[in-house]
């Protein structure tokens, strides 16, 4: 399926946003797993508009229009109780592209004229849709010029390593996560439809594998990451583990900022990397940017982006502003 536009998750969000304010309907593409369904949900929740979800994979035709009954000698639709009759909201079509042919005619006057037989939907509701794109093997089909055309954009997602990062660091994900994905950045989201096994890695994976760290033994670790990433990333990232377990402590590279070994390896300076951006704070900053000047440029960059993410007000201490002064331009 061709697209129009290619969008990082910030972009999409500032789009979707865009359009509801004028209410037209829109279409977000991209492969399983990506984040479409939480893109969505967050544009929704920063509006503060409820959200209706509705899987159009799981729907038949009749379900859309409702169940007839007579009334005074004439037949009456009665609409399914998900669709909104009050209000303002944003009612979300999800698995569009992988519903039947059937349930995506029954859609065309829903998305262009706002309504559904005698349904009419509210004046406050605002109509989004996603699906995969029909190279993605997951039994998507191409949906028509006509339900298409009804839809004011068509947009794809894109994975954003360091939006991902940043997004990861605020919501509890676990740094030896983060820091590995910074070192593998391509199993962030790597999606195969001919590979075997039942899951692959991708930002909804790996945050549910976050999850889990810390509350498996450690002979459990590489069966249950492999069911969940399939064995080559499961096995990349348990020997990761391995690493980010041996690290030196940082409370002691914090005591000798000056002394402290520096790694060569890249995979210990990733793990380095993730351990200390969790631990820096404005009370500490003066040890823990001594030691990171000391790191490569480029690791440098990966330190304070995620220090930053986990601590705002790093960026109003005088090591920051020393360290932007020399640095200028690196963290843009």
């Amino acid at each position: 399926m061709d697209t129009s536009v290619t969008v990082k998750p910030s972009l999409a969000i500032t789009i979707l946003k865009s359009g509801l304010g004028v209410n037209v309907p829109m279409f977000l593409w991209g492969p399983p797993g990506i984040g479409k369904s939480q893109i969505v949900a967050q544009v929704a929740a920063n509006l503060k508009l409820p959200l209706i979800d509705i899987r159009a994979v799981l729907l038949d035709p009749v379900d859309l229009r409702g169940v007839p009954s007579v009334e005074n000698g004439a037949t009456r639709w009665n609409p399914p109780i998900f669709l909104p009759t009050e209000g303002e909201g944003v009612l979300f079509l999800d698995e569009l592209s992988q519903a039947p042919e059937s349930v995506q005619s029954s859609l065309l006057q829903l998305v262009l004229d706002r309504k559904l037989g005698e349904y009419r939907m509210p004046d406050g509701w605002r109509i989004l849709a996603a699906g995969n794109r029909v190279t993605d093997g997951t039994f998507s089909r191409k949906i028509s010029k006509a339900l298409g055309s009804r839809f004011a954009t068509h947009l794809e997602l894109a994975v954003d390593l360091d939006e991902w990062c940043a997004w990861a660091v605020n919501n509890n994900v676990p740094t030896e996560i983060i820091s590995f994905l910074r070192l593998r950045p391509d199993l962030l989201h790597h999606f195969d439809p001919k590979a075997q096994g039942n899951s692959f890695p991708c930002p909804r994976v790996w945050a549910n594998v976050g999850q889990f760290m810390g509350k498996l033994p450690q002979e459990a670790e590489l069966p249950f990451f492999a069911g969940a990433l399939g064995f080559g990333p499961a096995a990349e990232f348990t020997s990761y583990l391995q690493i980010y377990r041996d690290l030196p402590d940082v409370d002691t590279i914090m005591l000798s900022p000056d002394t402290a070994d520096v790694p060569r390896e890249p995979s210990v300076l990733y793990a380095l990397c993730g351990a200390m951006s969790r631990r820096v704070t404005t009370g500490n900053a003066a040890p823990a940017f001594r030691y990171m000047k000391r790191l490569p440029t480029e690791f440098q960059v990966v330190w304070l982006r995620d220090a930053l993410q986990a601590e705002p007000l790093l960026a109003t201490t005088g090591e920051f502003s020393d360290w932007a002064a020399r640095n200028a331009g690196l963290l843009l």
